[in-house]
């Protein structure tokens, strides 16, 4: 199996890691600082087995970090590229891989590129996507808020931008442009790095002829909501596309690419996995409907049974919960009590499926969301939206190392605020927190075929009991009760050969012989190679 089929993903925000000089931001040395923390080669660490960078090439930070000037290049604010071979170096030490995050559907405003194009008669002139006309060519809005055309008075001419008016989108019909991002491409996989992360990869190609989207006039959204974004974004092109840069990267020996795939609610659920081709397009394409689902068994197992049927048998899963772009999701399936038993449930699920786990920083002390005032908001999107929508800052907040400023010496970048218990000094000794389980389980999944690499099949339960075997050489039968009620489980004593994970130590797992599932129980039990193999744990 490739690495990125077996391993486990964790995406950091740099910003927010770790503060190694002392200017309240974190940065690649404070990471390395850090490496050991994510896998040390023993169960006293995380184990992680790749790291998913935000970007961090120079960039004004209109959009933090998503505006680049140089795709070759360090942010100063993070280090240098002396310092991005070191964290290479010692972080496949430890083997750990590096992805970073390609932004490559847009520029800032301030990169070279821009600026040449801007200039009547460059010989970039067509790098953008520039109308040269009086008026906007059609109604295409930016995901950030207002028209997706600004004026350029230099060049007198509209540009168009998915995002913010200092992110103008690259013109992908340009072959030069293609040549360009290749070459970029290329500098970092020589350089050494194991793969990249495609920001909203689908938005790359827009229609030729530049055609107003439709619009439904009455639904109650933002503009940019209100369109079906037919014209702007999944063009057939960037099939032909995709399949040429996954051979741009597999003449590298064990590279990937992961790609976004930007879509609303209402988009069709299959659209991801289409991206994927027949297993030579993307390596891999986000699964973002866990980001959407409620906390419910019958979400998840729909979810996961419709992803499976997608992707077939060419292309491989993959399961994220939280990321730099939501609230993270602790938060958002909070209760008054349960919380922490629902956190251990959704570690359980994400960490025992078919498929790749991208875990975002800090999920496995059980980070909260930050809540961020408007006097604070950092993030282009909160700024603009507040009250509506609060901004990304809330789930970007600086990693809760210890009490209490750890993170950064000085006063870090966002507000930081203590939860009890919530630090990794708080729980890495102890054997019943958050982030002991995560270890456990990690590691299990490390050791274990079945986990990370075995079939999964889906079994029937009761509605609120999400079931599936993994099998490879060993039959396992993962349990997750999603209910906050007892639930007996057809599946006798003599069945089980061992219980490999329990996220509720001092829960008695029989009761008169039989199996109990508790409230908000978590259980992967090794079970009998010669049990009959039935389609129901139901009781």
């Amino acid at each position: 199996m490739n690495w990125w089929q077996h391993g486990v993903v964790y995406q950091i925000y740099p910003r927010s890691f770790q503060d190694s000089n002392n200017d309240g931001i974190g940065d690649l040395q404070g990471l390395i600082d850090r490496l050991d923390y994510l896998n040390d080669g023993t169960s006293n660490s995380l184990g992680i087995d790749a790291i998913w960078l935000s970007p961090i090439h120079p960039s004004p930070m209109a959009d933090f970090g998503y505006d680049i000037t140089d795709y070759r290049d360090i942010d100063p604010i993070f280090g240098t590229l002396d310092d991005f071979d070191q964290l290479l170096q010692q972080a496949h030490q430890r083997d750990i891989r590096i992805i970073l995050d390609l932004v490559a559907n847009h520029t800032s405003d301030q990169h070279p590129w821009f600026i040449d194009s801007s200039q009547p008669g460059s010989d970039k002139a067509d790098w953008y996507l520039w109308h040269e006309e009086n008026t906007r060519p059609n109604n295409w809005q930016a995901c950030f808020g207002g028209s997706g055309w600004s004026w350029h008075p230099g060049r007198k001419a509209w540009y168009y931008h998915s995002f913010l008016p200092q992110q103008p989108d690259l013109n992908w019909r340009n072959p030069q442009v293609q040549q360009a991002i290749r070459e970029v491409m290329e500098f970092w996989l020589a350089r050494g790095v194991d793969g990249f992360r495609l920001d909203v990869v689908n938005l790359f190609y827009k229609a030729i002829d530049l055609k107003n989207n439709p619009t439904d006039w009455f639904k109650p959204a933002r503009p940019y909501d209100r369109q079906r974004h037919i014209h702007d974004r999944d063009q057939p092109e960037m099939h032909t596309l995709l399949k040429q840069m996954r051979q741009w990267v597999d003449q590298y020996p064990n590279r990937m690419m992961v790609g976004e795939i930007f879509i609303a609610d209402s988009d069709n659920a299959s659209l991801p996995a289409s991206y994927c081709g027949n297993g030579d397009e993307l390596h891999l394409a986000f699964n973002l409907e866990f980001l959407r689902a409620p906390f419910s068994a019958a979400a998840f197992r729909s979810v996961i049974r419709k992803w499976i049927d997608l992707l077939g048998h060419e292309n491989w899963p993959n399961y994220t919960l939280s990321n730099h772009d939501v609230k993270r999701h602790i938060s958002r399936y909070a209760t008054h009590e349960q919380t922490l038993d629902r956190a251990r449930l959704l570690a359980a699920m994400l960490l025992t499926l078919r498929g790749t786990p991208f875990l975002y920083y800090g999920e496995e002390i059980g980070m909260p969301e930050q809540a961020v005032s408007r006097r604070q908001l950092q993030d282009p999107v909160g700024k603009r939206y507040w009250p509506l929508h609060p901004g990304r800052d809330g789930c970007r907040r600086p990693m809760m190392w210890d009490s209490p400023n750890v993170f950064s010496n000085v006063t870090s970048w966002l507000p930081e605020t203590r939860s009890e218990g919530v630090t990794v000094a708080d729980q890495s000794h102890n054997p019943s927190s958050l982030l002991s389980w995560y270890r456990q389980l990690v590691w299990l999944r490390k050791r274990t075929p079945a986990l990370h690499k075995g079939k999964l099949k889906l079994i029937g339960s009761p509605d609120e009991v999400l079931a599936y075997e993994r099998c490879d050489q060993q039959r396992l039968l993962i349990l997750l009760n999603f209910s906050s009620q007892a639930q007996p489980i057809n599946l006798h004593r003599h069945a089980i050969d061992q219980c490999l994970a329990n996220s509720q130590l001092d829960a008695p797992l029989f009761r008169n012989g039989s199996l109990l599932l508790r409230p908000l129980q978590a259980l992967i039990l090794e079970i009998s190679p010669d049990f009959p193999r039935r389609a129901s744990v139901a009781p």
